[in-house]
């Protein structure tokens, strides 16, 4: 289950982020680390402040959930609420560690993916706990690795977690964003759609934006207490780091909720536009039956006294006049009082 290796230059230390795979890291400095063959050393190794520990689960069993428990020393409630599926974005502050529950976001074949993700943060480690589906650690392997001015530290670990997560939010962002506009163009097009898929188009793209919402929000309380410096004072190297993941966090925040506002508004030209439809449809029926209402009385006066006029209109004129002309002229008149009402 645990990778092994030897002491290794950076460039050759081995991905972290496969998935269904449980890793663990040794830091030394910013240039050097090792993977670790036996959990059971991480207790000792904790010891040592030098010594940064990144253990990373993915899809943990039991056994791995109480590894961390004996190793870590680590609140069996605090574990639970790591391992828990559908667990709330948040920060918890524990006996010298904190707890701080993630939601990931991604597109997979189009559709929203969340990706929920468990850090620990003490002072000389870090444990990421993936749920399934797993988010992969790639980006962020890549960025803590990389030769920057962010200093290897857990605290330092924490936000380039944080910051890649933030950074996947934009991308989700901007895709919906780009359907908003095929939305919107779709509504307000000439082709016509079925109304019921249009609806359902946007409950479903409601029903994400909430979803990704309920993700970004919450980054903000996340950071807000850390800043603030009420569980323990940041390193001031990493201060303005932190600023920087609140004001994308923010950002994206104000972005989903303009995208929001303006699928309310399409709903609501749809809505306008459909009933717009259907009120030309019913004046359309309304004309129509409005024209066969008197033709419909001449006609049946004439049906209902047929006999008497046997033997009264015995001429052509009289049937030309009489019967089509009667018609004719009542069309005339309705045509005339359509025109004066602007009915079309």
């Amino acid at each position: 289950m645990i990778v092994s290796g030897a002491e290794r230059r950076v460039r050759d230390t081995p991905a972290i982020s496969a998935q269904h795979e449980s890793r663990c890291m040794i830091f030394t400095g910013q240039d050097t680390a090792r993977a670790l063959k036996d959990p059971s050393e991480i207790s000792e190794l904790l010891k040592d402040a030098d010594n940064l520990v990144w253990f990373d689960l993915a899809e943990p069993t039991q056994a791995d959930l109480q590894l961390l428990q004996d190793e870590f020393n680590l609140h069996p409630t605090a574990i639970e609420d790591a391992a828990l599926v559908h667990e709330r974005p948040k920060i918890e502050n524990y006996d010298g560690y904190l707890l701080v529950v993630l939601h990931a976001a991604s597109l997979e074949a189009g559709a929203l993916t969340m990706h929920e993700l468990a850090v620990f943060v003490g002072s000389n480690f870090v444990v990421t706990i993936r749920a399934h589906p797993v988010y992969p650690l790639d980006e962020i392997e890549r960025r803590w690795l990389s030769k920057s001015a962010i200093p290897h530290t857990a605290t330092a670990l924490l936000y380039v977690i944080l910051d890649v997560v933030v950074d996947g939010y934009h991308p989700v962002a901007a895709a919906y964003d780009e359907r908003l506009v095929e939305l919107e163009n779709r509504v307000l097009g000439r082709e016509r759609h079925h109304p019921q898929h249009v609806l359902r188009q946007v409950l479903e793209f409601k029903r994400d934006l909430i979803r990704l919402r309920h993700a970004v929000a919450p980054v903000r309380d996340i950071l807000s207490p850390l800043l603030r410096g009420e569980f323990a004072p940041l390193e001031p190297a990493v201060v303005a780091y932190f600023r920087d993941v609140q004001d994308h966090a923010l950002r994206v925040t104000d972005q989903i909720d303009s995208i929001r506002d303006l699928l309310n508004s399409t709903l609501d030209i749809h809505l306008s536009s459909e009933a717009h439809r259907q009120g030309e449809v019913s004046r359309q029926l309304t004309i129509i039956a409005t024209i066969f209402l008197p033709l419909s009385f001449i006609t049946g006066f004439f049906g209902q006294n047929f006999g008497w006029m046997v033997n009264r209109i015995d001429k052509p004129g009289h049937f030309w006049f009489i019967g089509v002309g009667a018609q004719l002229i009542t069309l005339a008149l309705l045509f005339v009082y359509f025109r004066y009402k602007r009915w079309f």
